[in-house]
């Protein structure tokens, strides 16, 4: 019986491996990703994988042991340097910053702990903010003083009571950095590199690239590609700046979930969710805590972007690195949104949940055509040395599926249209008709209408809600008008009982555009939104009919 139970467990593993490697290898296809990926069960790794170059105009390629800017991955590094001066009796979690910034220490951070910088409890603005009196500034490639760079942040207003409210603050892992270098008068570097990288065999860890590093690049069509600047460190010190590889990140996950890392007190309380109680997701020591107990955090910077997460359960872990990323501000997000995605789809993978994995691309081509619809508008296919490229003159393709409304063919597609419908005229009490007890009071005493009524000026007028896709758990809507459109997701509990609603993504109105498409069928193609920060979906040209199917969904349009 044994040994059934173990070829049952092999064949699944087996098959999970083959997943994920389809999962990437597709996103690697498309140009989505470019860079290292590992995934590790235990002790043993599953999948490890290189893809594209990690200096383009040289043609020289990403290999498993290629380095990258590990961005604010760089804040666990800085937290587990802490855990050490509390291990060795040189300062303790609830100390006043103050008493260990020597000239650094500031009037109004008199009542912020190291606890609160490091679980961004502390209120000091971010660097890089616009608020509380700050001026802006950008990293430059030549370095700067820690003395000048806190400078730029010390005269800014707390942008709460200390301990009160999460917000997310590079400025308290600068303080992290010079509370380290008071305390022990090495430099930052030094410390992190004899007391971390060198400790624990983090053998390719440290700041600076080298010639093993890959160089950072914007955009993710191969014909639109361009270098990202490469700044200085000691602008981010503390809360970024330093290079790793996928396998020195894999055992940095063996080292601090082993007996050799610390004391169990410390090793529990580096990556224990301390802000539960304050709104937020979850955030330990460097790290973000899932619902589900996943313990990772996420890194961006120019034309960088990187993911680690394991389970302290398991040690099941997965390593995402890429040099690639959007330039556009607006645009950024979407890079580590879509690294994020394909790491909580190896979390499903791994658990036996499907996941939607981009369709192969097939070596068939697809012939130009212009395909005029009944509604009037235009559909142009172009073929191009380089590939297919689509343009759909209503709207980009990739908005169809949003701006179409569900049809009113179940009881829970009716709701939800009603549910639109209320909103959208902002006849809130009787969307609270549809809530569950928390949230009949969120809509009944106003607070609802507060924060809905930022929404609605976001989007500006001429206000339009669409709900265009719905499940037994959640519905999304699209909130669109003059200015841009959100993205909304309502919840629902057991009962069908609304219980939240959430902005997910605010998009700035775009003309429509061409589009790049790749063949992956007889007259079907895929139509690759995300090198434009749009959604991609697919187009079949059928006899009388074109369809595009998007977020699980069909809409059909007859030809003239």
């Amino acid at each position: 019986m044994k040994i059934y139970t173990l070829l049952f467990f092999l064949l699944i593993t087996s098959a999970t491996n083959t997943q994920v490697q389809d999962l990437i290898e597709r996103e690697a296809a498309y140009h989505h990703f470019n860079g290292n990926v590992l995934v590790q069960s235990s002790s043993s790794i599953n999948y490890e994988a290189s893809f594209g170059y990690a200096d383009l105009e040289q043609e020289t390629s990403i290999h498993k042991h290629s380095r990258f800017d590990i961005g604010s991955l760089t804040k666990q590094f800085t937290a587990a340097a802490i855990l050490h001066l509390v291990h060795d009796g040189k300062i303790n979690l609830d100390d006043r910053i103050n008493d260990h910034l020597g000239s650094f220490a500031n009037n109004k951070w008199k009542k912020v702990t190291i606890h609160q910088l490091l679980t961004h409890t502390s209120g000091i603005p971010s660097i890089y903010q616009t608020e509380q009196g700050l001026d802006i500034f950008f990293p430059e490639e030549e370095p700067i003083a820690l003395e000048d760079l806190i400078l730029k942040f010390s005269e800014g207003k707390l942008i709460s009571s200390p301990g009160k409210e999460f917000n997310y603050s590079n400025s308290g892992y600068v303080l992290l950095a010079a509370i380290i270098e008071n305390v022990t008068g090495s430099t930052f570097e030094e410390y992190l590199q004899r007391k971390i990288f060198d400790a624990y065999g983090l053998e390719h860890t440290s700041f600076l690239p080298d010639s093993n590093s890959a160089l950072p690049y914007f955009g993710y069509l191969p014909s639109n590609i361009e270098r990202a600047p490469i700044y200085h460190y000691s602008w981010s010190i503390g809360a970024g700046g330093v290079y790793s590889t996928t396998h020195d990140l894999s055992t940095w996950v063996e080292v601090i979930t082993s007996d050799n890392f610390l004391t169990q007190e410390l090793r529990a309380t580096f990556i224990t969710n301390h802000t539960r109680d304050l709104g937020n997701l979850g955030y330990g020591y460097g790290w973000q805590i899932t619902r589900d107990g996943i313990v990772e955090h996420d890194g961006g910077t120019y034309g960088f972007i990187s993911f680690l997460s394991f389970d302290p359960k398991t040690k099941d872990h997965h390593v995402l690195l890429t040099n690639r990323s959007f330039e556009s501000i607006t645009d950024f997000g979407k890079s580590g949104e879509k690294i994020r995605s394909l790491s909580n789809k190896i979390w499903d993978l791994k658990n036996g949940i499907e996941v939607e994995i981009h369709p192969k691309r097939a070596d068939n081509k697809v012939a130009s055509d212009n395909i005029l619809l009944d509604s009037g508008e235009q559909i142009l296919i172009e073929q191009t040395e380089t590939g297919n490229y689509v343009f759909y003159s209503g709207s980009n393709l990739s908005d169809i599926i949003p701006n179409t409304a569900i049809a009113p063919d179940s009881e829970l597609n009716k709701k939800v249209l009603n549910i639109s419908n209320h909103l959208e005229k902002g006849q809130y009490w009787r969307f609270a008709s549809y809530c569950n007890g928390e949230m009949k009071f969120v809509a009944y005493s106003g607070l609802f209408r507060l924060g809905f009524s930022s929404m609605r000026k976001r989007v500006g007028d001429n206000l339009e809600i669409i709900p265009f896709l719905v499940n037994e758990s959640s519905a999304m809507l699209r909130m669109k008008g003059d200015d841009g459109s959100l993205h909304l997701i309502i919840y629902f509990n057991e009962e069908g009982k609304v219980m939240g609603v959430y902005d997910r993504n605010f998009y700035s109105p775009k003309n429509p555009q061409k589009m790049k498409a790749y063949p992956i069928g007889a007259n079907q193609l895929f139509i690759d939104g995300f090198p434009y920060g749009e959604n991609s979906a697919t187009l079949t040209l059928k006899n009388d009919t074109v369809v595009i199917e998007q977020f699980g969904r069909e809409v059909s349009f007859k030809k003239k």
